[in-house]
């Protein structure tokens, strides 16, 4: 293998994701593929075989025997020379922000990005940098506010549990008597939630709570 070659190695559990990747890759010949698998245990298999001869990993989060994010854990910890970029058709702030921080992950795109964001992504991860797509930056830049605004926002536990209630589409009289207390105190409860959220009605509350991941 070239010196000058970037070696990488991809882990998606479909074959075609694959097959359409190397394509795409090996018309740069400075990139070599030098390992593929559809399975976590087996790629970590390889790469322990094949040590330090990987500068970059292209990793999917749905994957079906090590989560994406367990498999850059332990990359980040066995082989903390290899950078990870990761290609997910899911795009969430907090994923990615958990990623970024725990698993020391160095991109992240979008599985429909093209050639030329592909290839940018590699050669700046390669040189040293970071590399996450403008729809990733911002999530996380989303993630990053909607986490500052929590911080200044404390719900109670029973707060809390009137919100998923009202998630599952029970009104005060049926919260009331679930939770064995009365219609007045449920309202009270949803007039401090709104308070405290900023929510101007139910729709706004559970958009709130979702964001929250209280929902």
């Amino acid at each position: 293998m070239s010196q000058n070659q970037i070696n990488i190695a991809i882990l998606d559990d479909h074959q075609i994701i694959i097959d359409g990747l190397k394509l795409l890759l090996e018309i740069d010949k400075s990139i070599n593929v030098v390992l593929e698998a559809t399975s976590g245990s087996f790629f970590m298999r390889k790469l322990t075989e094949m040590g330090r001869e990987v500068d970059i990993v292209l990793l999917d989060l749905m994957m079906p025997e090590i989560s994406g994010f367990e498999m850059a854990a332990m990359l980040k910890k066995d082989f903390p020379e290899i950078k990870i970029i990761v290609l997910s058709m899911n795009i969430d702030g907090k994923s990615i922000s958990e990623l970024k921080t725990k698993a020391g992950i160095k991109g992240f795109l979008s599985k429909s990005v093209d050639k030329n964001e592909l290839m940018t992504a590699i050669m700046t991860v390669h040189n040293g940098e970071e590399y996450f797509s403008e729809e990733a930056e911002r999530e996380i830049g989303n993630y990053e506010k909607i986490s500052k605004e929590l911080e200044q926002i404390t719900l109670t536990k029973r707060e809390i549990e009137i919100i998923r209630l009202i998630d599952n589409g029970l009104i005060n009289k049926e919260i009331a008597k679930k939770l064995f207390i009365s219609e007045q105190t449920v309202t009270t409860h949803r007039k401090s939630i709104l308070r405290k959220t900023g929510a101007h009605n139910v729709s706004t509350l559970l958009n709130f709570a979702r964001k929250a991941q209280i929902i």
